[in-house]
């Protein structure tokens, strides 16, 4: 990944999982703690992977680990670890440039730290190359996002956008086609032919895309719903839109 410049202090990480996610990415991680009565296989297989990646590890009192975490379910580890970084819109033509497809997900003011960690890691699982997000108005990448996601936010670029809908209008003119995710859409899901460098853009949790974010889409798309009900969780709506993208690229 080749990240912004951007430096920000150090955050507490915890969770077997999200630790192994940060070290297995290379992300920085200048310490990893570990209970002093931590057992198993994970456990073993952690340290290990920190003496790989010449992180340093310490063992402490759970109860310390516990004040450091603010939590009981640390699973007995947790890391001292930089800021996600991140990357440059400019950057993604030269990042993806040769591929035979290419897919960005955009997210227009998302709120939920659950449903940000559950769209990032659906993201990773469906091979998306980047995840766009505004600056302002939207859940940011914290430690509990991280952790909602099982530390796949590691896997992903991350483009912090200052107009989120400028920056989709410079990709469509670099070849990008823009779709946005509506339960009201005028075109299908399953009738929908994917370009080869396309743009799933998802809205706000109850409010959905804004405006000026729908008025830069080539389509709107909705899923077919049976019987009465209107509409989905928006991580579930764009996970299912993401894999089918999967299903046509193969």
């Amino acid at each position: 990944m080749s990240p912004a410049a951007e430096s920000i202090a150090e955050s507490i990480l915890w969770g077997i999982r999200p630790v192994a996610e940060a070290l297995n990415a290379g992300h920085r991680v200048s310490r990893v703690y570990f209970a002093r009565e931590a057992k198993g296989a994970a456990i073993v297989q952690l340290k290990q992977l920190a003496k790989e990646r010449k992180v340093r590890f310490d063992f402490v009192e759970v109860g310390q680990l516990g004040r450091m975490t603010g939590t009981r379910e640390h699973q007995d580890v947790a890391a001292r670890m930089a800021p996600l970084e991140y990357t440059r819109l400019e950057q993604l033509h030269a990042l993806t440039e040769g591929q035979a497809t290419t897919t960005l997900v955009a997210l227009d003011q998302i709120q939920h730290s659950g449903n940000l960690g559950l769209i990032l890691r659906t993201a990773a699982g469906a091979g998306v190359d980047a995840v766009l997000l505004p600056a302002r108005g939207s859940r940011g990448i914290s430690e509990e996002v991280i952790r909602a996601s099982a530390g796949a936010a590691f896997r992903l670029r991350i483009v912090l956008c200052n107009n989120l809908a400028q920056d989709l209008e410079r990709l469509k003119q670099d070849g990008f086609w823009i779709y946005g995710l509506d339960a009201n859409g005028e075109t299908e899901l399953f009738e929908t032919q994917w370009p080869a460098r396309r743009v799933l853009v998802a809205g706000n949790e109850t409010k959905g895309l804004r405006p000026l974010v729908r008025k830069r889409t080539d389509a709107l798309v909705r899923i077919p719903m049976a019987g009465s009900l209107d509409s989905l969780n928006v991580a579930v709506a764009l996970g299912i839109v993401l894999f089918d993208t999967v299903r046509q690229s193969r």
